[in-house]
């Protein structure tokens, strides 16, 4: 079943919280290693000197979480005619 780049980039993210990197040290896969720049260049991961590994910036934890979000379903609402409208107590 092929993947969408979208979902690929999100798998990629995911492996990165959890691991580290997009895929282990010794995979050296052309795809592997354009996903990892492309996370690079949108600031999605970045390289953290202290853990010596790949890390998630905000962004790249917000994309993540919007794609496990459900969509907001959009409600309507109907406009009460005025003579319906409750009578507000407090004077001006």
């Amino acid at each position: 079943m092929p993947q969408n780049p979208e979902n690929r980039l999100i798998e990629a993210l995911k492996k990165v919280d959890t691991f580290g990197d997009v895929a282990p040290a010794h995979v050296q896969d052309p795809m592997t290693m354009v996903l990892r720049q492309n996370a690079i260049q949108a600031d999605l991961i970045r390289w953290d000197d202290r853990r010596m590994r790949y890390v998630l910036t905000g962004a790249g934890r917000n994309r993540i979480v919007a794609r496990t979000r459900a969509p907001g379903q959009v409600l309507s609402f109907r406009r009460r005619e005025t003579k319906d409208a409750p009578v507000s107590s407090r004077k001006p």
